[in-house]
């Protein structure tokens, strides 16, 4: 579901940051777990080792706007 849905924003030309990555898994682990799923939500780095682990489906790149390149 994660993948999908990140793909999908992805060639739609929104990628997700981290911190969108995150906010999305918040929100399926919270709406599947309830309120057994803490309120703090995933850990600061499971979306770095999620992206890792998942780095043939799944890229990081490092965006810089327009202006900075004329």
């Amino acid at each position: 579901v994660v993948i999908s849905y990140a793909l999908e924003l992805a060639c739609w030309g929104h990628p997700l940051d981290h911190q969108q990555l995150k906010e999305h898994v918040d929100e399926i682990c919270c709406s599947r777990l309830g309120s057994k799923f803490p309120e703090e939500g995933i850990g600061k780095r499971w979306t770095y080792r999620f992206v890792a682990q998942h780095l043939d489906r799944l890229h990081v790149f490092n965006a810089s706007s327009l202006d900075t390149l004329r």
